[in-house]
């Protein structure tokens, strides 16, 4: 590829090579918003570069992925996305923050450590109560912005070498965290064998991630992209953990993100009983046919016909001689752009925080304006990428509705308001 590229050959979670080719999807820019550089020169080459987005089934563990990943330096080092711009998950943060703090028990000096950290919004929980915290994450802006804020946090990539270092400097952790940071981690085995490394024996490991089932169940398109590449399900880590001398003891299905789930796991033989939903779990997955190429095969399906239905809708407007807009600029909304093929079909793009002025792609630069200029621009449709917030997003613009104007919201399933 671009040397920005590689391709695996072998699942990242067990490591077999039968990886079966399960979603066909459109190549996508292999950055998102979430990422900055440092020059206009470095923006104008990086962001007309683009890799499949084809998710892969492993025929042994069942883990859903993607085989082409970008160099995690080029997404991480120059991070734009704060975790604190994201509407109730500081709240989510604080309900975590107190499960865990009772299900460890963890006291006042008791070590937390949260790798993919962010903002240290969550690890803030933690220091409130008084623990000792330490963030790890490579975006060094961010990670600069957080110790400022009394959240040490070190702009590194977390791994087994990190792991025995800070055992040895600071102790062991009884409770290591990572929210909605594992898939977006190629190198698997090395984070489990840190976990191990730095791991009180009473210690819990305790990671939030997107679950695959909801994806394919509630067709969360837009949670698939280069910045996620895993899509997590019970059996493939239950199989998969005990090689590191780990145990998943629970599996939590949980509403963030529009359908995630909250693993559990502890040094094998650990002080936790295993829970019976972790079975029944598995069961379920196995018995809707998540690891079944068929069932991969309906929500392509599905999303071919999502794509057809807003082809329609924006050439009918453009054939008019009137504009068409998306509302949405995050990570998830930019990919959406490629996956129903509406590069050369929007005009505009509107968003109520955007990080940019313009949202590129290979072949495209339109402007981004602030949601309060949709009554003014008037586009004759207004397809929302950011459908999760489609509610709230309409509430805001009735005068918008009154004169005419129409929201397409395209997930989970296409629907036409106005």
């Amino acid at each position: 590829m671009t040397g920005l590229v590689f391709k695996r050959s072998t699942c990242r979670l067990c490591g077999s090579p039968d990886l079966t080719l399960s979603i066909p999807l459109a190549d996508v820019p292999i950055v998102s918003p979430n990422v900055g550089t440092k020059t206009r020169a470095d923006s104008a080459r990086i962001v007309q570069l683009t890799a499949p987005l084809d998710t892969y089934l492993c025929g042994d563990c069942g883990l859903i992925q993607l085989v082409h990943v970008v160099d995690p330096s080029l997404i991480y080092r120059n991070y734009l996305y704060r975790t604190s711009v994201s509407a109730g998950l500081a709240e989510h943060f604080e309900r975590l923050a107190s499960t865990i703090t009772e299900a460890v028990a963890l006291a006042s000096g008791d070590l937390v450590v949260e790798f993919g950290s962010n903002d240290g919004t969550l690890l803030g929980c933690f220091a409130e109560k008084g623990m000792r915290v330490l963030g790890i994450d490579p975006a060094e802006e961010i990670a600069r912005e957080a110790t400022a804020r009394g959240i040490p946090t070190r702009a590194e990539f977390f791994g087994a070498g990190l792991g025995r270092a800070l055992r040895t400097e600071m102790g062991p952790a009884r409770a290591v965290i990572a929210n909605n940071a594992m898939a977006n981690i190629d190198d698997l085995d090395d984070i489990f064998s840190g976990v191990q490394a730095l791991l009180a024996p009473d210690g819990v490991f305790v990671f939030e991630t997107q679950y695959a089932l909801d994806v394919f169940e509630k067709t969360l398109l837009d949670v698939i992209y280069h910045e996620h590449i895993s899509c997590f399900s019970v059996r493939p880590v239950d199989a998969a953990v005990g090689r590191f001398g780990l145990e998943l003891f629970d599996a939590q299905r949980i509403g963030t993100k529009g359908g995630s789930i909250r693993f559990w796991l502890q040094r094998r033989h650990g002080p936790h009983k295993r829970a019976a939903r972790v079975d029944d779990l598995i069961a379920h997955e196995e018995k809707c046919g998540l690891y079944d190429p068929a069932y991969h095969k309906a929500f392509s399906r599905r999303v071919a016909g999502i794509r057809s239905e807003l082809h329609k809708l924006t050439d009918q407007a453009h054939g008019n001689g009137l504009t068409v807009a998306a509302y949405g600029t995050s990570v998830g909304c930019a990919a959406l752009i490629h996956q129903f093929e509406l590069e050369k079909r929007l005009d505009c793009f509107f968003d109520d925080a955007p990080f940019k002025q313009s949202l590129e792609g290979p072949g495209y630069d339109l402007p981004v304006y602030t949601g309060d200029k949709v009554a003014s621009i008037k586009p004759a449709l207004v397809v929302i990428l950011a459908w999760r917030y489609a509610r709230t997003i309409v509430a805001k613009h009735a005068d918008y509705l009154a004169a005419g104007g129409r929201f397409a919201v395209p997930l989970p399933r296409l629907e036409i308001l106005g």
